[in-house]
């Protein structure tokens, strides 16, 4: 309701003054009420007036229209409504304007069912706008909020649209140019509904909705109505809102929205997330227009605090101790190289249980405590059939191993599109080898897990990878080998997704995706966008490494992706029509130096990849930079990689393949980073932007980055920080000479130095002081008379203690 008021006020100063952009102050004192709030607060009157029994209803909403809009006579109305409002005998015009739409949010937000939604929405609208268009018009916004209201999810809201009222078959981005003021419901509220359809968050529905011009206010208002219904209300927003209202209309929010509760808008990690009031949230107290403001600032202040205690996260380092104790207690019948084929499964079979659990209780509390309504499958994100519950293992004290291993088992086949192959690519566990592990170990390992909840209300969407990437690390220090996996640390992840920055609806690949940490990057740079399902891609090679990518990305939110096992570069498996299927963004950390990779078949290869030639089977990496290059979309394709620096530099055929590259001017920048950044390995590695569509100013020259002096020095390794990240960031973004740390060549640059990419040969560097060498001289022989004069004090002391004789 207050959402549908939000979006009025901050569009009102914009609707004889179009801007056809999202970057403007959002609420300020030059914004005002208008006829869309005042009249969307006569129907929630109307609507609280009826009490249930909606048989009076549209008499009520000509009373309370016209009680209520007659004192506000310079707030906006149009001409015929104006007429109509001031009327002794207020009969419908056959009108289809947008006011129609813009004043029904209260109806979605009272109705308790989908039909009676639309008999609202029908009731308040024909007392002015009869006409067909003007009816659909209202009745599309009620029912796009009363979806929202009921958790549907933007592509749910969007189909059901389309299919029932209007085509959702455009962008914001296509019309906003050409986008004109228009009043009428077939050219507004399609257009207010797609403001919401491609929104991040509440504000970004409203910005979105103000960004195309036209009636802004009543856009906006349409659009915040159903966004709020979605997101909720950021707090601050809210508290900032209720300032625009005199009294009267106030006394009437308040009212509405104490029987009919608003949800807040929380920021969570990157996403925000509709928060629904606690059943202990206070009602606001209605007065005195200062009384009530108090009241309401106070209530959402206490909302907003009663969300942030009901869960505490789980930290990185917290589950990591908790998962390597799982190792403690696996210790002795199991050998160390098995931990993770045990420890992987178990940490998943125990999210997947508290999800499916913090589904139920959602699920529950929507319907006030309807079990049978909570366990159908459209509330849940994956089936756990019966006797598969963590719980259910649990309450096992005998054959527990085989108790594991049916649950495992059950779930994988009552999800066989999503989850299938998770568990069994762990071959080597043998679970059910009492000779091994009996049922007192499992037992144990149980209850040690029960211990810690691992849902997504518990953990942030980085604490999975980064735990994981600790025990692999842990488990390669334990048998003494390496892992076998260079596993990419988040902050290089972060910086080559923000380099790329795949847009919604765009493809993402990655050739040689582990355990899928570089899409899930990308999906959340893509704010979780709806239209990310279908366009996530990845190749893995090892079963169960391809196995933990799906259950990662499956529980991070992503849907409709691919993750398939297999040899990328011996048998890529991502085709169309015979050929390599072709992406947006293809990024990637492949293994370093791979041998023994299959040179001899790429040298002939079907697809084409060794367009510049092929690599000796000592080192795959410009095999893989090759596939690459190939699996970039020919217009826009954009790729990054991680390969380790001798890429940069090294002669023979890796030299030949890095002359082609630069010569085909599709490389757009280098960057050097830090040793010590990788688990399992102390080569320095680099990064490699390449682009099909370079910008003008980036055509014919490479940027080099030296951030290998970008880092923050830890103990046990060197990381990239944030502010690290940035800055790295904003070098490539400027593409400008910055001495000791970027330099812009030509590729003329490059030929002079032979093709050498090696980052040092072209960032300038700052002017050395000089010394005089007499002072160089003169210092040194201070400083060993002071070392002489030192090591004879100390002598001294030694003696006069006793410690040492003469």
């Amino acid at each position: 309701m207050l959402g549908a008021i939000i979006g009025d006020i901050v569009g009102s100063r914009f609707e004889w003054n179009n801007i056809k952009t999202k970057e403007f102050d959002f609420l300020t004192y030059k914004c005002f009420v208008t006829d869309d709030s005042v009249m969307s607060l006569a129907i929630a009157k109307a609507i609280l007036d009826c009490k249930g029994n909606y048989n009076n209803l549209s008499k009520l909403a000509v009373s309370c229209m016209q009680e209520i809009g007659r004192p506000y006579s310079d707030c906006g109305y149009g001409d015929m409504f104006r007429e109509w409002m001031y009327s002794d005998d207020p009969q419908p015009y056959n009108s289809y304007g947008c006011g129609a739409a813009m004043r029904v949010s209260a109806c979605g937000f009272a109705a308790s069912t989908l039909k009676e939604v639309k008999l609202l929405s029908r009731k308040v609208t024909e007392v002015t706008h009869n006409h067909p268009e003007g009816i659909k018009g209202a009745e599309a916004t009620a029912v796009a909020i009363y979806l929202a209201k009921k958790g549907k999810n933007i592509l749910e809201i969007r189909d059901y649209i389309n299919d029932h009222y209007y085509p959702m078959d455009f962008t914001l981005d296509s019309i906003r140019n050409t986008y004109e003021f228009n009043e009428t419901c077939q050219e507004t509220v399609p257009q207010a509904i797609m403001a919401f359809l491609e929104s991040t968050s509440f504000e970004d529905a409203i910005r979105n909705a103000i960004s195309i011009g036209g009636d802004s206010d009543t856009i906006a208002a349409i659009t915040g109505g159903i966004a709020e219904a979605y997101y909720g209300i950021p707090t601050d927003t809210r508290k900032h809102a209720l300032t625009f209202l005199d009294e009267r209309l106030l006394k009437i929010l308040v009212d509405f929205e104490n029987q009919y509760p608003s949800q807040l808008e929380k920021t969570n990690g990157d996403k925000t997330v509709a928060i629904k009031k606690s059943e202990n949230s206070k009602k606001v107290k209605t007065g005195s227009r200062q009384k009530m403001i108090a009241s309401a600032v106070d209530v959402a202040d206490d909302d907003l605090n009663m969300s942030f205690a009901k869960n505490e996260r789980t930290t990185s380092q917290a589950l990591f101790s908790h998962l390597f104790e799982c190792c403690n207690i696996l210790r002795g019948p199991i050998n160390q190289d098995e931990f993770k084929s045990y420890v992987t499964p178990i940490l998943f079979f125990k999210r997947l249980s508290d999800v499916y659990d913090e589904e139920t209780a959602k699920a529950l509390e929507e319907s006030g405590g309807d079990e049978e309504y909570a366990s159908f499958p459209e509330n849940h994100s994956f089936v756990i059939p019966d006797g598969c519950h963590w719980n259910d293992v649990r309450e096992k004290s005998e054959n527990v191993g085989k108790a594991i291993v049916d649950a495992m088992v059950g779930i994988e086949r009552a999800n066989p599109d999503t989850l299938f192959g998770v568990f069994s690519s762990f071959d080597d566990a043998t679970w059910t080898d009492k000779n091994k592990l009996s049922d007192e170990r499992l037992k144990d390992l149980v209850e040690h897990m029960s211990k810690i909840k691992v849902g997504n209300e518990n953990y942030s969407s980085d604490v999975m990878g980064d735990s994981y990437e600790y025990l692999i690390k842990k488990f390669a220090d334990l048998s003494k080998k390496n892992a076998g996996e260079f596993y990419t640390p988040r902050s290089v992840v972060k910086l080559m997704v923000k380099i790329l920055d795949p847009k919604p609806g765009e493809t993402v690949y990655d050739p040689a995706c582990g355990t899928g940490g570089m899409l899930i990057e990308a999906i959340r740079n893509m704010n979780n966008d709806k239209s990310t399902y279908g366009k996530i891609f990845g190749q893995e090679k090892n079963l169960a490494t391809s196995a933990i990518a799906r259950m990662n990305l499956f529980l991070h939110g992503a849907r409709d992706f691919k993750v398939n096992q297999g040899d990328t570069l011996r048998s890529p498996l991502f085709l169309y029509r015979g050929e390599l299927q072709t992406f947006d963004c293809v990024i990637a950390n492949p293994p370093f130096s791979l041998k023994k990779w299959g040179a001899d078949q790429f040298a002939s290869d079907i697809y084409g990849r060794n367009l510049w030639g092929s690599p000796t089977d000592s080192s795959a990496d410009f095999a893989w930079l090759q596939h690459m290059v190939k699996s970039m979309d020919k217009k826009n394709g954009r790729c990054a990689v991680v390969l380790p620096q001798g890429v940069l530099f090294h002669s023979g055929r890796e030299g030949e393949i890095r002359k082609q590259l630069i010569e085909s001017d599709k490389l757009e920048c280098v960057i050097t980073l830090v040793s010590g950044l990788f688990y399992s390995t102390g080569v320095s590695a680099c990064i490699l932007i390449l682009n099909n569509n370079k910008s003008s100013k980036h055509k014919g020259k490479v940027c080099f980055i030296d951030a290998s002096n970008i880092y923050t020095a830890q103990r046990a390794q060197n990381i990239m920080t944030e502010k690290n990240i940035d800055e790295t960031f904003n070098l490539y973004q400027d593409y400008e000479d910055v001495i000791e740390k970027a330099k812009i060549a030509t590729i003329e640059d490059i030929r002079k130095k032979d093709y050498t990419l090696s980052v040092n040969s072209y960032i300038e560097k700052a002017p050395q002081e000089t010394i005089c060498p007499k002072e160089v001289k003169k210092a040194f022989f201070s400083a060993l008379d002071e070392a002489i004069a030192a090591e004879e004090k100390f002598k001294r002391l030694l003696v006069e203690g006793g410690y040492i004789s003469e």
